[in-house]
């Protein structure tokens, strides 16, 4: 039975440990401290982190697992955002550069109100 669907094994875990607030808390320490380590290490980390890693720098290092844990309850994030609202903002912030300071080059910019005389 497991066999035929792999990735119901890992929806069912997933959500235990969402639901769960002793898991919840121990995988989020879990996985900071395998961030930490693989960034001392200066091993590469999976593209599905790196996102996480970039958020988790933004925010005091007592505060991140709370943040973590936070971001579990939120939800997958690979699921689509509800409103078109969301998706735009989403969008927005993927596209900005790295240090935060505006939009990477060859991109657009947000929408401009042009003033008519």
């Amino acid at each position: 039975m497991a066999r035929d669907n792999p990735g119901r094994i890992q929806r069912l875990i997933s959500r235990l440990v969402t639901r769960v607030p002793w898991f919840r808390r121990r995988y989020s320490r879990w996985l900071l401290r395998y961030l930490a380590k693989s960034r001392k290490k200066g091993r590469p980390i999976p593209p599905e982190l790196q996102q996480l890693e970039r958020q988790l720098a933004k925010v005091p290092p007592k505060k991140r697992a709370e943040v973590v844990e936070t971001a579990l309850l939120a939800g997958d994030p690979d699921a689509a955002p509800s409103s078109r609202a969301i998706r735009r903002a989403l969008a927005r912030q993927q596209r900005q550069r790295p240090s935060g300071k505006g939009q990477r080059p060859g991109t657009l910019g947000g929408s401009r109100v042009v003033e008519r005389r």
